[in-house]
């Protein structure tokens, strides 16, 4: 996920419609990840993240956090868990 993160850092600047391409995401790079391995890394470290922010802000509490994220503890609970945030 690390790597992810750098590559996506990296990969792009958009100002007022003019794109600068980072040279790391060169179409004959073979460490470029496909689309859709990209996006579920991307989506897992997105949720990861928030996460940690509201738990942060919950202060820990995992039904304060549920019903900062708009989840039922069970689920939110789950994913903590699966983030090894639990």
């Amino acid at each position: 996920m690390k790597e992810l993160t750098l590559t996506a850092d990296q990969a792009a600047l958009v100002d007022e419609g003019t794109v600068v391409a980072a040279p790391s995401l060169d179409a004959d790079d073979p460490t470029v990840l496909p689309l859709t391995e990209a996006k579920r890394l991307a989506s897992a470290e997105f949720e990861r993240r928030y996460l940690v922010r509201v738990m942060e802000r919950s202060r820990g509490s995992v039904s304060e956090g549920a019903r900062l994220s708009g989840l039922d503890r069970t689920n939110f609970r789950r994913l903590l868990q699966r983030h090894g945030l639990r």
